[in-house]
């Protein structure tokens, strides 16, 4: 029971979509050993398993999505297999924060054990870190689907600075509701139909979208009240939703069959010889929160003066990349820091990730990038890992500390 790994050649290097056959157990070495053997249980989606010991941790195959119990049956095969084969038993395990996900309610219920809960996207930032050997404080963008945050919503457009100590969050995309919660990543339509509202209110209506023309009226306007109500509709700085949210509206994908299916239509339809980008949308937040809506109105604008799709959809890749790397410019102003790591499912755009590199290697910043872990979820555990390990260290050099002042 072992998939196939899948690679692609992005910016000049080989880099892993799917870990897998071919691949694992080859250990991934740490600059800084682990305090004690741990596991990492990874999370929902694309989920892989990772055990690790002194400066070695070995991550699993890819194991799936732990939505039936045949993969969830598989999961738990994996870590037995693992302890198994390298003779590590755990003394300490880490989980992804979210309260839902069967791999965490795992790792809660293993009696006997300390268990460490790791925001998803701090994870992600220490997968980068870890993958490059680098310890020190560094500036994530961190772009993926879906990540319960600390404040209860759904992240996924983050701008994080942080080690395996600790992380902040100094900015994320403007937030929008999710009409229909998870029911909006399999109909991409509804979050298009949300950042209409974002942008225009009840003028969305005067716009001669295919959207607005494919969905009847009171259907429509029935989302839009429980979007203002509040009614199953949790906010999110999702970059993977914007990207739904746009495919939609330019009339690429409303309704998908597979996980990102909406986005990588947008990505494939995209002319990569345009690099111009919409200059109206991109403008500096007054504060910590990235503006979309601006760019979502110059796109709109562009679309309906007749503007190809494929022109409109490589500008707004454009305009994305530069809204990211004003926000990043920002943060290394105010922190000093020049290092910046990329990771989430997101940067599996091969057209985003390649005028986000550009751009950032214009602005002089060392970056950090996944190859040899998949920048998607299937990266995660090797975050959880290191992070957990660092949590219980700094907890116990505390307590040290707390008995000899006495």
């Amino acid at each position: 029971r072992c998939d196939d790994s899948v690679l692609r050649v992005v910016g000049g290097k080989t880099r892993m979509i799917r870990r897998s056959r071919g691949f694992v157990p080859q250990a991934t070495k740490l600059s800084q050993p682990l305090s004690r053997p741990t596991l990492a249980c990874g999370g929902e989606l694309k989920n892989c398993v990772a055990l690790g010991r002194g400066n070695d941790i070995f991550m699993s195959q890819h194991i799936g999505d732990l939505d039936n119990p045949a993969a969830f049956d598989f999961f738990e095969h994996c870590i037995g297999h693992l302890k198994s084969v390298f003779q590590i038993e755990p003394e300490l395990i880490g989980c992804d924060l979210h309260p839902e996900y069967l791999s965490s309610k795992w790792a809660r219920e293993q009696n006997g054990l300390p268990v460490v809960e790791v925001q998803h996207h701090h994870a992600h930032l220490v997968s980068v870190m870890a993958e490059n050997n680098v310890t020190t404080p560094t500036i994530g963008l961190i772009l993926d689907g879906t990540g319960y945050g600390t404040d209860q919503t759904i992240w996924g457009g983050e701008i994080l600075i942080g080690d395996a100590s600790g992380f902040k969050r100094c900015g994320w995309l403007e937030t929008v509701p999710m009409p229909g919660g998870e029911r909006a990543i399999r109909e991409p339509y509804r979050m298009g139909l949300s950042w209409l509202w974002q942008t225009y209110e009840e003028k969305l209506f005067d716009l001669k979208l295919p959207l607005l023309g494919h969905h009847k009226k009171n259907r429509i306007e029935l989302l839009l009240s429980a979007m203002q109500k509040g009614i199953n509709a949790p906010m999110t700085s999702s970059c993977g939703r914007l990207f739904d949210a746009v495919s939609a509206i330019l009339g690429v994908c409303e309704i998908v069959n597979y996980e990102a299916q909406a986005a990588i239509a947008l990505e494939m339809v995209a002319d990569r010889s345009v690099i111009d980008y919409y200059q109206d949308g991109v403008i500096a937040g007054a504060s910590d929160f990235i503006p979309i809506a601006p760019l979502i109105e110059a796109m709109v604008e562009d679309y309906l003066a007749g503007t190809p799709v494929a022109v409109v959809s490589a500008k707004f890749h454009n305009s994305l990349a530069e809204l990211l790397l004003v926000a990043v410019v920002r943060t290394r102003e105010q922190t000093g820091i020049n290092c910046v790591g990329l990771s989430g499912g997101v940067w599996q755009n091969s057209l985003l990730f390649d005028r986000v590199i550009e751009r950032l290697r214009e602005h002089s910043f060392e970056i950090l990038t996944h190859s040899a872990i998949p920048t998607n979820d299937g990266g995660v555990a090797l975050g959880q890992a290191v992070i957990a390990d660092a949590v219980v260290r700094n907890s116990e050099s505390l307590k040290r500390t707390r008995k000899l002042c006495v």
